[in-house]
């Protein structure tokens, strides 16, 4: 073998040819996918895959193994800082009319499902009762 030969080298031995380290965990994609959104602003390549092997499935966030301590790193800098923010404080201003009629829906829809959900449960244990009524007639006749 002369000198001007490159010799291979093993994926294990190249530090972006191993597998991705996972370097956040939830059971929600977009809580992933916010995470993802803050290491590429950080130029840190990542990637958002469900964990099937898990019990519930959660999903994470992958980087390379080289990029690993940096992405964990930026991630602990970014809670640090958020955690200074008093959210109380924060005012966000007053919301938009479409924003607004959609808050309103969801009250009204949430009143709908509260009575629904009573009258199933008041039908439904109307039902049952009934039910025992008819047995205990049939067997008593």
């Amino acid at each position: 073998m002369n000198q001007s030969e490159t010799v291979f080298q093993y994926p294990e031995e190249d530090p972006l040819g191993r597998p991705p380290v996972v370097v956040a965990r939830a059971p929600h994609r977009t809580e992933m996918d916010a995470i993802r959104m803050i290491l590429a602003e950080e130029g840190v390549p990542s990637l958002v895959e469900q964990d099937h092997h898990a019990t519930p499935p959660d999903w994470t966030v992958q980087v390379s193994e080289a990029a690993g301590d940096d992405a964990r790193r930026l991630l602990e800098n970014r809670a640090a800082m958020a955690s200074h923010i008093d959210w109380d404080a924060v005012d966000v201003g007053t919301p938009p009319a479409e924003v607004r009629s959609i808050l309103e829906g969801a009250e009204r829809m949430r009143r709908f499902n509260t009575v629904v959900r009573v009258a199933g449960t008041v039908v439904g244990l109307t039902m049952l009762v009934l039910a025992i009524v008819a047995v205990l007639a049939t067997l008593l006749t």
